[in-house]
């Protein structure tokens, strides 16, 4: 058994995703989930200006409470709200999700 993984699997739930440490309920799809989002908007222009993809939030959650994975350029609707995943990454059962802005004309 890996213990590593172990305690990083545990602290997924009791750190990282507490509710009364840096986790928040959020609507992902419609179904409530455990999740931490960052608005990465003072990284934001430094990526604008070496030429990297830019994102407007990124959402960290356990991949197990997500609905299946989105290829880049599908949408996420995240609290009301419609994304295009810029990425999808999952590891050690954690998932991050690059997300920009979908503007309505």
């Amino acid at each position: 058994m890996n213990k590593f993984k172990d305690i990083v699997q545990a602290d997924r739930s009791a750190v990282f995703l507490n509710l009364d440490e840096f986790g928040e309920m959020h609507s992902i799809e419609g179904r409530a989930v455990t999740a931490v989002i960052d608005e990465p908007s003072t990284a934001k222009s430094a990526m604008d200006a070496i030429g990297l993809a830019e994102c407007d939030i990124i959402v960290f959650a356990r991949a197990e409470d997500l609905p299946c994975v989105r290829a880049e350029g599908e949408s996420l609707n995240v609290d009301g709200r419609e994304f295009t995943v810029q990425s999808w990454r999952e590891d050690l059962g954690m998932a991050e999700i690059q997300l920009a802005q979908q503007i309505s004309r």
